[in-house]
């Protein structure tokens, strides 16, 4: 019994030796080259620099005239639609800040009033899903003595120019 236990320990012990031999011997791998760092994609342009018109969810009315688009760049401007002749009105936005967040348009007019948008943009980079709304924004219109005569917050979708 004990000349068994004696060859099962040197039997494990050629075995431990064995394994540490053949680890020395065997040679390493070579190191792996390091991966240059992942590309990063070019950013697209922002939604607060691209060129086109932010349409409403919702249209309302002042007087004659129909809330229709915000355009922001190349010009800053608000267009009303007339309701008897559907001609443009624009209305220039002499104040305008347009941050790559949010905008606040204050657009003053001698028949429509005083027009204030403050929004913030949902996506930063611009989209070309043309039927997703892309700016929040509270509108507000107020005549010419400074009376409230409308505002709402209201969602809007891009459109490229025309």
């Amino acid at each position: 019994m004990r000349r068994a236990l004696w060859v099962l320990l040197g039997l494990i012990g050629l075995a431990v030796v064995g394994f540490v031999a053949w680890a020395l011997l065997t040679p390493l791998p070579p190191a792996a080259e390091k991966a240059p760092p992942p590309t990063k994609r070019p950013a697209g342009p922002l939604q607060a620099d691209a060129e086109g018109y932010y349409v409403p969810g919702y249209n309302f009315s002042i007087g004659y005239f129909r809330f229709s688009r915000i355009t922001l760049h190349p010009e800053t401007y608000l267009t009303f639609s007339q309701t008897t002749t559907g001609t443009r009105h624009e209305i220039g936005c002499a104040d305008a800040g347009i941050r790559a967040d949010g905008i606040q348009l204050r657009c003053d007019d001698d028949q429509i009033g005083t027009v204030t948008v403050e929004g913030r943009f949902l996506t930063r980079v611009a989209t070309s899903r043309l039927d997703s709304p892309v700016l929040s924004a509270f509108v507000t219109v107020r005549n010419r003595r400074g009376e409230v005569a409308y505002r709402a917050r209201d969602s809007f979708v891009w459109h490229p120019v025309d």
